[in-house]
């Protein structure tokens, strides 16, 4: 699910998940660095809501990825 909905809560969505991604970013890290900071935080949530996050925030041109380093655009 992407957007939050009456039963979904906010955290449990594409959204959410995007949302707390932006709150980890710590200069320029890799993918597998930031799946790390992410388990840290998110125990609950499988590596493919962590991409579909990532891609969400890919899509909406927020990061880029450039040799394997992710930049962030904001």
């Amino acid at each position: 699910m992407i957007l939050p909905t009456k039963y979904i809560p906010t955290t449990d969505t594409a959204l959410g998940r995007a949302a707390t991604i932006l709150s980890l970013r710590e200069g320029n890290l890799t993918v597998s660095e930031l799946w790390n900071s992410w388990r840290a935080v998110q125990t609950e949530t499988t590596f493919d809501g962590f991409v579909e996050a990532l891609t969400l925030l890919f899509i909406m041109g927020a990061v880029t990825l450039e040799s394997g380093i992710l930049r962030w655009q904001v």
